[in-house]
């Protein structure tokens, strides 16, 4: 009998926060990642040097696919190709760069698991101090690498992280159950950061470059 009492208390939970728990996750969420992509064309600008227009021209067709698939593998030959064609970077950097990003870097983790877990310690009325959000922050910058790049991947890792800080893990339950339109912009989010992370390493491949020359021909006055 008293095995049916925490489902009991679940579903008493869930019809008190029925009409919340849909619109504040998904908004919270969707907003925040539609937020930091935007962030990142300035980045890409200002460290790529490359312009915001023409970043976002060669940058749509893998947000098309990241958003249609919310999977970040699905969109690599779309990022390959565009960033050789239309950012015209060097195929070594794209070669290795974008699959590198592609199955380690999760720019969205650190997003996606703070706001999951404020939501549902509000949900469980489980009250969550700044070193809880915190260990959840720092340990998705980290733990973002091992995530794999399907649909609902990070919560494979998510799950022990909250059990770390007490939140029970059916809370992970309900985070699947309303994540289907916050993760294709979490995607979104994640493949334009591996298209800025390709842009930032050929700059800094390409300024490299051009200083080797000029570093050669003083220390060849220098030896003289």
């Amino acid at each position: 009998m008293s095995s049916g009492l925490p489902l009991k208390a679940d579903i008493a939970r869930c019809s008190r926060h029925v009409s919340k728990v849909p619109l504040a996750e998904v908004a919270a969420y969707s907003i925040t990642s539609i937020a930091v992509t935007l962030l990142l064309y300035p980045v890409v600008a200002i460290a790529g040097r490359i312009p915001l227009r023409r970043f976002a021209r060669a940058a749509l067709p893998p947000q098309l696919i990241a958003f249609s698939s919310s999977s970040s593998i699905a969109s690599l030959p779309a990022l390959v190709e565009t960033a050789e064609k239309n950012l015209q970077l060097p195929e070594r950097v794209t070669g290795f760069v974008l699959p590198l990003a592609v199955s380690t870097f999760k720019i969205a983790a650190p997003v996606s698991w703070t706001i999951g877990a404020l939501f549902v310690g509000w949900f469980y009325d489980v009250p969550l101090h700044a070193g809880s959000v915190a260990t959840i922050a720092f340990a998705a910058v980290f733990l973002a690498f091992a995530v794999p790049g399907i649909p609902r991947g990070a919560f494979i890792m998510l799950t022990p992280l909250f059990l770390a800080i007490g939140l029970p893990a059916q809370g992970i339950g309900i985070l699947i159950a309303v994540d289907a339109i916050p993760d294709v912009f979490a995607t979104v989010l994640n493949t334009t950061g591996h298209l800025v992370a390709a842009a930032l390493v050929a700059h800094g491949v390409e300024a490299a470059e051009s200083d080797e020359p000029s570093l050669r021909h003083s220390s060849g006055c220098a030896g003289k």
